[in-house]
């Protein structure tokens, strides 16, 4: 019961962070934390719900997989498809950018092909 009373001060502040635009909630921090909150609190709607929002993003740093991959918060719904796909996403966009990234530096000569 205490660890569900201290999750109530954190869902007030992500929902105010993205309701105020606060840069917890436009780098989508604020909605990674509220939907591993929410279903450690076992609701699953609005984790997705937050999880949906925070695949909005255009790009992750590999931290942002390895995180979600193993955040202890995601255990409850770790191994359904709609969590898979939304990892497999972000993994998705990773990898994108990433490779954007080792051909501009390959062109710019500062990355030998095949790197």
């Amino acid at each position: 019961m205490k660890m569900v009373t201290l999750k109530k001060p954190q869902i007030k502040y992500g929902t105010e962070s993205i309701k105020l635009k606060r840069n917890i909630a436009l780098t989508k921090r604020a909605q990674y934390d509220l939907a591993g909150i929410y279903a450690f609190l076992g609701d699953k709607e609005k984790a997705y719900q937050y999880l949906d929002e925070f695949n909005t993003m255009n790009f992750y740093g590999l931290w942002w997989i390895s995180y979600a991959k193993h955040d202890v918060l995601f255990n409850s719904i770790r191994n359904e498809e709609r969590f898979q796909k939304i990892l497999q996403n972000v993994e998705a966009k990773y990898q994108a950018e990433h490779e954007r990234v080792r051909k501009w530096l390959e062109e710019q000569g500062m990355l030998e092909e095949g790197q």
